[in-house]
């Protein structure tokens, strides 16, 4: 299993190209520009599986 620290670095890259996507959109042009959302959509995924393997990797995960 990969290091903890890469998943860190993989939420970090991913935060970092959503703001590169969006900084300049307005809401309605975040909306109406389909490929924009799919790619900010792909990033958040990332983020999530990145969390769900250090979760995984640490045992601690959230308590519901």
């Amino acid at each position: 299993m990969r290091d903890y620290r890469l998943y860190v670095e993989d939420i970090l890259e991913a935060i970092s190209r959503i703001e590169e996507y969006t900084e300049e959109l307005s809401l309605e042009e975040f909306r109406a520009k389909g490929m924009v959302i799919d790619a900010v959509v792909r990033n958040l995924e990332i983020i999530g599986e990145a969390c769900r393997a250090t979760q995984k990797k640490s045992g601690r995960g959230i308590q519901r």
